[in-house]
């Protein structure tokens, strides 16, 4: 079976987690939650965190045991390893929202673009999905490097948005921190919440990174706390400068709040935007070939979705993932594929936080480089407080996103079910074997 090469440290796997995370989600969605929590809408931001830093230890627990490509259907699979379908479910599940989104935030840069320069904008997305693919089969260690410089433009654009803020209106303001509606602040938690979604991508490059029991942990606890100071501070900077009423009016809430500060400073939070866009594909390109290659290294889709270049890169995944994405640009709608993608991770959340509960019982001598703290006996106790933060969250959305989801997975069975007849029956079991023994 082909093998992926080892070229990410703790510095690399961090900037990656960094960039799915501060992607084009605050520069999109923090003026929705504004028009939900209105000034509570910091308390959000932290009730966000907290529910993803749970859900996050847990994937440091399991990927840093089964380090592959397959992250969350590995870890799925293992706990059920006699029923395929929740495992398949669960990959197809990631794949299919980490698509659309990928479809949506280059239709946001798109926007972006057009704000210098009049072009069709299916156009400059085509051209830009192209560019980014042909940039992630050229190897991961030159992937990570042109995503650090990416991440690198999109935070300084917003430590730029900080600094002048807070300079000019000086530090939160006392009535910021009297909660005023709790149930707006919990709805606007789970809007907040797809600001937080792409950390779980980080687990998708477990067989990518040098010394995965270390370094994997340890990236997942820098990125959560890194982006969580970063959106505290935008959040009060935003609340300094504008009325929450007024961010939710507009699909580009930083900009019209800096449109108050200068002329200077909305041109450089669309440059900044346009990196940001751009990496958050990027980053999900890189993750979801990551993840569709684990599922055809164990059959659960085509054979020849294993093939990886003279570079070790899935290179037959990401095109396909590319033709997927130029498929969901079709469709387009921003806010509803955040909805989606929300949806998307919590059920996702549930399934990986219900597996390493599982794990616990299956496999409790096997070595856990990290663990997850708390526990009662075998029992993880965090873990199942994640699932009962994530099914609290999943009541919250708006009935197209759950029909989207019904009809994905609808199709998801049809599919295993033709799988199962077609591809499984020439697995060779000592490759499945091979990589779930990692």
């Amino acid at each position: 079976m082909a093998e992926l090469k080892k070229s990410l440290g703790t510095l690399r796997l961090t900037f990656y987690g960094v960039g799915t995370i501060v992607g084009a989600g605050i520069y999109t969605v923090i003026g929705a939650a504004a028009g939900q929590a209105g000034t509570d809408i910091w308390l959000s931001f932290i009730f966000a965190a907290v529910a993803a830093s749970i859900s996050a230890m847990s994937y440091a627990e399991l990927s840093s045991t089964y380090p592959n490509a397959g992250a969350e259907f590995i870890f799925v699979r293992k706990a059920f390893p006699k029923i395929d379908i929740p495992s398949f479910l669960t990959g197809w599940t990631i794949a299919f929202h980490s698509s659309a989104t990928i479809a949506a935030v280059l239709l946001a840069f798109s926007g972006y673009f057009n704000t210098f320069f009049s072009v069709p904008s299916l156009l400059i997305s085509y051209g830009v999905l192209i560019i980014l693919s042909l940039i992630s089969i050229t190897g991961i260690k030159k992937s990570s490097t042109a995503n650090i410089i990416m991440v690198s433009i999109q935070l300084l654009g917003l430590f730029i948005l900080i600094v002048v803020g807070l300079a000019e209106t000086g530090p939160p303001k006392a009535e910021f921190f009297k909660v005023e509606s709790f149930s707006g602040t919990l709805a606007a938690t789970a809007t907040l919440f797809f600001v937080y979604t792409g950390f779980e991508h980080m687990a998708a490059l477990g067989s990518e990174v040098k010394n995965p029991g270390k370094t994997i942990p340890r990236a997942f606890l820098l990125t959560m706390v890194f982006t969580t100071v970063i959106y505290l501070l935008i959040a009060f900077t935003v609340l300094n400068i504008a009325d929450p009423s007024e961010l939710a009016k507009v699909d580009s809430p930083l900009s019209l709040a800096a449109s108050n500060l200068n002329s200077w400073l909305p041109v450089t939070l669309a440059v900044a935007a346009l990196f940001a866009t751009a990496n958050a594909a990027f980053s999900g390109i890189i993750s979801i070939s990551r993840l569709l290659f684990g599922m055809a290294s164990v059959g659960e889709l085509p054979k020849f979705m294993t093939k990886t270049n003279a570079h070790k890169v899935p290179w037959v995944t990401t095109i396909v993932v590319m033709a997927a994405v130029a498929g969901f640009m079709l469709l387009g709608d921003i806010k509803i594929v955040a909805g989606m993608s929300s949806l998307g991770a919590l059920l996702v959340f549930v399934a990986v936080n219900i597996a390493l509960i599982v794990l616990r019982f299956r496999a409790p001598d096997k070595y856990r480089p990290f663990k997850v703290p708390l526990s009662v006996g075998k029992v993880p106790i965090l873990p199942i407080l994640a699932i009962i933060i994530s099914l609290s969250l999943v009541i919250q959305f708006d009935w197209k996103v759950y029909a989207a989801f019904v009809g994905a997975i609808v199709v998801g069975i049809l599919l295993d079910y033709f799988l199962d007849k077609r591809e499984k029956k020439d697995i060779d079991p000592e490759k499945e074997k091979e990589l779930f023994n990692h």
